[in-house]
């Protein structure tokens, strides 16, 4: 059986989890993604998915991106804005594989062609998805209508947890087409990288950041939907009560310059920047507490990456992976990014616990969503949903 996961666009974190599908399927597993979208970005990974998928990684190339906010087909990379695809062969090159099964990434970018494919070829298609009723919670009557409209072709969804399930739901999708699949971090490929941190160079790493007391990391972009400046904010008055503490953040965006104007002369801040994916491990290795406090997401997924290196986690109710992944006082805490005063209680939270022990339930509590866990279950149900009994075979 050969199965297209057609994904535009993806990051690092994903490659493990496809492989492991591919593994799962017997060879046939394809990923199908936007070759433009990472030129000029991501050239690096561009390279790195052939390496690691071989054949079934299929670089789509007849693809450009208009973004209303600047109006142009120049710019992919701002948040400003609406991304619409203009795709030239993509019908054409989806046919020339013949996939038995199809798997989308939401409701709009390549899911209407892929759609128009498997109702062409009759073919069952099954859609990635990962918004919450907080991050649609502006959705207008029409786009709701054309998600509506869009669940009558649709075979299954492969979803983070319980947050998007609401969500889906609540537009009057049947809760036996929901499959609990979990956006999983790379969190094998960290904990090996830190497993082979040398000690050494760990302390030498950590003694840039440290003042003798705890390590707050955040990664993140540097943008307003992130929740920074919450923290930033929040992170003045705690600093009062603990002088030793520090604060490390890693990433970039709008905000970043700004930011370290304003707070880059407070020897408990550290604003690092844009960091190689392939170096994020020493952060969390020497990180004692990590700490999120954004705004509007899906699924953070440095969350999970966090616990799967140990640390205790602090995010906001704003996240859509809290639910799953944050359990109050096992392993860290969550709080109300618009509350500066729940910020400062988090921050403290840490100062009367058991670190050691949190980091342990970290570790546990991101077990199911790891890529082994999730990529087990959407071979599950995308069996199960066409027929499949793999426990016969």
């Amino acid at each position: 059986m050969k199965v297209l996961y057609a994904n535009p666009i993806f990051l690092d974190y994903r490659l493990p989890f496809y492989k492991r599908l591919n593994e799962l399927f017997g060879g046939g597993f394809y990923i199908m993604y936007s070759a433009n979208r990472y030129k000029g970005r991501y050239d690096s990974l561009l390279a790195k998915i052939p390496r690691v998928m071989g054949e079934n990684a299929i670089a789509f190339e007849g693809e450009a991106l208009f973004n209303t906010y600047e109006r142009s087909f120049r710019r992919y990379n701002t948040e400003k804005g609406k991304k619409i695809p203009f795709t030239h062969g993509f019908l054409r090159a989806v046919w020339r594989l013949n996939p038995d099964v199809l798997i989308t990434e939401g409701f709009f970018q390549w899911t209407p062609l892929v759609i128009l494919y498997s109702v062409l070829r009759r073919k069952p298609v099954f859609m990635g998805y990962e918004r919450t009723c907080h991050t649609e919670r502006n959705a207008g009557p029409i786009k709701k209508l054309h998600r509506k409209l869009t669940d009558l072709f649709i075979t299954g969804y492969l979803v983070n947890g319980s947050e998007t399930t609401k969500y889906l739901l609540s537009l009057g999708v049947k809760a036996e087409k929901i499959h609990i699949g979990g956006m999983n971090a790379d969190s094998a490929g960290l904990v090996d990288a830190i497993r082979r941190f040398p000690e050494a160079e760990r302390r030498a790493f950590r003694s840039r950041y440290s003042h003798g007391g705890l390590i707050y990391l955040f990664s993140g972009q540097v943008v307003v939907r992130k929740g920074v400046g919450h923290l930033l904010e929040a992170w003045t008055e705690h600093v009062g009560a603990y002088p030793n503490d520090t604060l490390v953040l890693i990433g970039y965006g709008d905000l970043y310059e700004g930011f370290k104007e304003r707070y880059g002369g407070m020897p408990s801040v550290f604003l690092e920047g844009r960091v190689e994916y392939d170096s994020v491990y020493k952060y969390y290795a020497v990180a004692d507490v990590f700490v999120l406090p954004t705004i509007e997401d899906n699924w953070s997924l440095v969350v999970p990456e966090a616990m799967a290196c140990g640390l205790p986690v602090a995010t906001s109710i704003y996240n859509g992976c809290h639910t799953e992944l944050v359990k109050e006082g096992k392993n860290g805490t969550t709080f109300d990014t618009f509350d500066h005063a729940s910020i400062v209680r988090a921050l403290d939270f840490f100062h009367h616990a058991d670190l050691a022990e949190l980091g342990r339930n970290s570790v546990e509590l991101e077990k199911p969503f790891n890529a082994e866990s999730c990529a087990r279950r959407e071979y599950e149900a995308i069996m199960a949903a066409v027929g499949i009994d793999i426990h016969s075979t």
